[in-house]
């Protein structure tokens, strides 16, 4: 943030933060400026301020800037990549009520999923190399060569289908035809607040953070030929491919027939065999672009 010009550095206090993470000093300077907390980092880091602001009632809205290597929540949000330029939309931007997700009780703010992702999230985790796409891609081959699809039993509760009303809303309906079937056998399940992972993956197109419900993605293994003919649709933001298939839920239990590793955020979770997933429409405060889609 060197290149901080002049009226930003008057507008922002820059503070230092290690883990474990203690936004609580931060939170209330936040407040008493007339917020927002402006927090610059990747998934995780934006995972535990946006945590800490919930377990405080959000007292001022969150502003997230990229500063990771996925930054999925930020692209979501169509945030500009560079941090000061993200800086500089975001404090001239809008507030936003989002939803946020719930994990058997714990918050995310982007997406939650289990199989290949928590197996992918937990080998991340506890890698000691570098940070960054292509060590991402390593340990993604590696575990792709050797994870399979797990089985999956749901008990859930649909979001009623908006009726549509425009005639480009209607086409877009008829387009994705009516929802699937939950699967039971996924080989990566998540649920998703936001279109994307990060890294410009876009795993649940139909994600909207203001709906009051949840999407749910669930990706088949991929094999050798689909790298090259259905992958390459998953980074596009309308990218339609025969490994995807997602729906929307108000809330659902879904179980397995072994503990599973699971990812929040990005950031490894408890391995369970049983998970019960949630939504508590526009519960927190996020400050958003006003090039936003969802405003």
């Amino acid at each position: 943030m060197a290149s901080m010009g002049a009226e930003l550095r008057v507008r922002v206090e820059p503070i230092e933060m290690s883990f474990p993470f203690d936004y609580s000093e931060s939170i209330e300077k936040a407040q008493r400026a007339g917020g927002p907390l402006v927090v610059l980092g990747g998934d995780g880091t934006i995972h535990h301020a946006a945590k800490a602001l919930l377990e405080k009632g959000c007292p001022v809205p969150l502003a997230a800037l990229p500063g990771g290597s996925g930054n999925g929540l930020a692209r979501g949000f169509r945030t500009p990549e560079n941090p000061i330029g993200a800086l500089e939309n975001l404090l001239s931007g809008r507030e936003m009520m989002m939803d946020v997700g719930r994990l058997d009780g714990e918050p995310f703010f982007n997406v939650a999923g289990c199989g290949f992702e928590g197996d992918l999230a937990h080998e991340f985790d506890s890698s000691s190399g570098k940070r960054g796409f292509f060590s991402y891609a390593k340990i993604a081959l590696k575990l792709w060569r050797s994870s399979e699809p797990l089985n999956a039993r749901w008990e859930a509760v649909g979001l009623a289908p908006k009726e549509p009303r425009t005639g480009l809303e209607k086409l877009k309906a008829a387009w994705h035809g009516p929802s699937p079937d939950f699967p039971s056998s996924v080989w990566s399940l998540c649920f998703a607040n936001l279109p994307q992972y990060g890294y410009g993956l876009c795993i649940a197109p139909g994600a909207d953070p203001t709906d009051g419900g949840i999407q749910w993605a669930a990706l088949a293994k991929p094999g050798l030929f689909d790298f090259v003919a259905e992958l390459p649709q998953l980074f596009r933001e309308n990218g339609r491919t025969k490994l995807r298939r997602e729906g929307q839920i108000k809330k659902a239990t879904v179980r397995f027939d072994c503990f599973v590793n699971w990812q929040m955020d990005g950031e490894p979770a408890q391995p369970r065999d049983r998970a019960e997933i949630a939504i508590e429409p526009r519960a927190f405060r996020m400050m958003v672009i006003r090039g936003c889609p969802w405003l």
